[in-house]
């Protein structure tokens, strides 16, 4: 199997590539305001996008000002884009990202900007009045400095099977680990953690806490976004339509909801929808006598107006079990706090 060599001179590098930074040989650069990051060791599949989420809402709650980075996975712009000042998204899916321009569109009161280099992306939502950075998907970028590292596992299979790509799911070495400053376990709800894998982040990071963190459905929406009663679905016909990394997730989580789609289209993660995509779409409704489509937040950003039938969205809630979630947080984060609005 050309795979395993492959994967294991994958890992040779990523491990050099921490060390320089570890070292110093390589400068990560400090951000112009509190951060906190957000990231995993597998390639998607841990809840990563409803917990920044999450995230942003509880912090904006607390009085912060907080702004969501992100590279934009699959955006055809370049350069940094403000996906939201804080009242909803700004631009397309195509020129902010499928999952920024989700996020954008589900919190309120957080800007949303992304950037090849998180540091500009940073510098520009300074400019705009941010005062506290959530790093999506931020765990390999150590390009920057956080104050805290969050690494997200999904409990049941917190490791991806154990491989590094291209042979497996690992997207580097699990040695990385020691580099968090806390563990969430998500998806708690329908596994509990090995102990194994328990014992050996400890082993790893002996100082970092353990959490657990519940990610379930809360509810459904229209293309403006208006609440929906999940059971006046339930005898509908619909199709469901995902481009994500784990579509049984997605299947799980409809069938939480009651719902049971005529047939299930997955695609790849951040699938691109254009003309033969939607054809497929369009095919597999009028076949199975579908009068509705039921997606993802970050698909319906990419679908909405273009299927022909109405789009319903499946939102997700966090949960995170442990009380102290949040002081862990605000014991890592500088001691001024936020600037709190005074209007």
């Amino acid at each position: 199997m050309i795979l395993s060599p492959l994967a294991a001179l994958y890992g040779k590098a990523l491990s050099l590539r921490a060390d320089w930074y570890a070292s110093g040989r390589l400068e990560s650069r400090a951000l112009p305001r509190p951060s906190i990051s957000v990231g995993n060791l597998t390639f998607g599949g841990t809840g990563k996008t409803p917990f920044v989420e999450f995230l942003a809402r509880r912090l904006r709650f607390e009085g912060w000002r907080p702004a969501i980075l992100s590279r934009g996975y699959g955006r055809r712009s370049r350069g940094v884009v403000v996906v939201s000042a804080g009242e909803g998204a700004l631009v397309s899916a195509d020129a902010g990202g499928d999952e920024p321009v989700a996020l954008a569109r589900s919190t309120s009161g957080v800007l949303v900007v992304v950037g090849e280099r998180r540091i500009d992306a940073a510098r520009r939502a300074a400019d705009l009045g941010a005062d506290l950075f959530l790093l999506d998907d931020g765990f390999q970028h150590l390009a920057v400095r956080r104050d805290v590292n969050l690494l997200l596992l999904d409990a049941r299979d917190p490791f991806g099977g154990g491989r590094l790509a291209p042979a497996g799911r690992l997207r580097e070495p699990i040695a990385a680990a020691r580099r968090a400053d806390a563990f969430v376990f998500t998806r708690v709800d329908r596994a509990a953690p090995p102990q194994d894998a328990v014992r050996a982040l400890q082993r790893l990071s002996p100082e970092a806490p353990v959490f657990h963190a519940r990610i379930r459905p809360s509810d459904l929406r229209d293309e403006n976004g208006a609440p929906l009663d999940a059971a006046g679905f339930a005898h509908r016909r619909l199709i469901a339509v995902c481009g994500v990394a784990s579509p049984a997730e997605f299947a799980a989580t409809l069938s939480e909801l009651g719902l049971r789609p005529e047939e299930r289209l997955d695609f790849r993660d951040h699938q691109r929808y254009g003309d033969r995509q939607l054809a497929r779409i369009r095919s597999a409704a009028e076949r199975t006598g579908a009068s509705l489509v039921v997606t993802t937040e970050k698909d319906a950003v990419k679908l909405a107006g273009r299927t022909g039938l109405p789009l319903v969205t499946v939102r997700l809630s966090v949960e995170v079990a442990e009380s102290g979630f949040f002081a862990f947080l605000a014991s890592r984060l500088p001691a001024a706090g936020p600037h709190r609005d005074r209007a």
